[in-house]
């Protein structure tokens, strides 16, 4: 591992900072410029010392190499630009994120710290893949008080400190140089009891062009469902517009001009005489649309308690789940697709073989 350090020094103005052995004898990690020969001045912050040892490095690059906890200060993880050097400090930049340092025997503070429910299946610096749980709303209305995947991504991605004191935040990083700070943006949503793949963009840019590209329909969601019964035909696409009722609950109208269009497209993967696996793909996302559109067709999902109430078991999960999402990558362009396997639930057992 590459490991690149230099000590501070505020007792001799003009000690030059001493680059490391390690410069001459291993590559630079690539997403940082190789170090110059630092000037002599004393750095007052951290941001300051990395600017001295990277001149040509962005501060923007600088910043993110204290937010993947790449740099330690004697020893500890610094994420703080404008983190005050004492005299006799030693620096590390390291070519990965530091391990946490544990007592015997304890999980790292990575490790620790996650919360459990976040199930990260891709992540960059535009945005975050993950995989839903089911029972977990993906967000709700200001002042409330359930857990939603939402907020663990915001503590996520911009920390616990950030997330409870913005505005204090705010101030230390402008006064690092800098004003940005991370962003996260909610681009689509998944029903609390539904399990799956959701996307979440990470700065202004990626949020922008993820809702361009749902809004233009070019997003791919497909979704893997059990339900009771097998459709007729095995194969199609149900359109309807959609009307959503006081209670919250949501049916498809003929009244002209009401409700929004929405389309769903099936294929029964897997089916016995009780229960099929359907493979769905959403043309548009309205509001519980796949439970509405197969439940209309006499096909509830099993475990929906809300429109397949003769077939949900009580305490059943509901046996949905996005199991694919296909876009394109917000600063490359890149088509990127994301599979899951099929749940646990979606395997269907196979028929007891007959005695000869």
């Amino acid at each position: 591992m590459y490991i690149d350090w230099a000590p501070v020094s505020v007792g001799d103005a003009g000690a030059r900072l001493l680059p490391s052995l390690s410069e001459a004898l291993l590559p630079m990690t690539p997403d940082v410029p190789a170090p110059s020969q630092p000037t002599p001045t004393q750095p007052a912050t951290l941001l300051e010392w990395l600017a001295n040892r990277y001149p040509s490095a962005k501060r923007q690059t600088l910043r993110r190499m204290l937010q993947a906890g790449r740099v330690t200060v004697n020893g500890r993880v610094a994420r703080r630009a404008a983190q005050p050097l004492e005299g006799g400090a030693t620096v590390t930049v390291a070519d990965r994120p530091a391990a946490a340092q544990t007592r015997p025997g304890s999980a790292s503070k990575t490790q620790a710290s996650r919360d459990p429910r976040l199930r990260i299946v891709y992540e960059d610096d535009d945005l975050l893949v993950v995989d839903k749980p089911a029972g977990l709303l993906t967000s709700t209305v200001p002042r409330e008080k359930r857990p939603t995947l939402l907020a663990i991504v915001q503590r996520h991605v911009e920390g616990d400190y950030v997330a409870k004191n913005r505005a204090r935040e705010s101030r230390v990083r402008k006064q690092a140089g800098n004003g940005a700070e991370p962003r996260v943006g909610l681009v689509h949503r998944l029903d609390r009891d539904a399990a799956g793949l959701l996307v979440f963009s990470k700065n202004h840019d990626a949020y922008r062009s993820l809702k361009q590209q749902f809004f233009d329909h070019t997003v791919e969601r497909v979704y893997t469902a059990v339900v009771a019964g097998v459709p007729t035909p095995r194969t199609g696409r149900i359109e309807s517009r959609l009307v959503e009722r006081a209670d919250g609950t949501v049916h498809s109208t003929d009244r002209p001009g009401a409700g929004e269009f929405a389309a769903t497209e099936y294929a029964v993967v897997e089916e016995q005489k009780r229960r099929s696996v359907v493979r769905v793909k959403l043309h548009t996302g309205r509001k519980h649309q796949i439970r509405v559109h197969l439940s209309e067709r006499g096909v509830p999902i099993l475990g929906d308690n809300v429109y397949g109430r003769d077939n949900a078991r009580e305490g059943a999960p509901l046996h949905l789940a996005a199991t694919s999402l296909s876009f394109a990558h917000p600063r490359t362009g890149e088509r990127k697709t994301f599979e899951l396997p099929r749940p646990d639930w979606a395997v269907l057992p196979s028929p007891p073989s007959r005695r000869v």
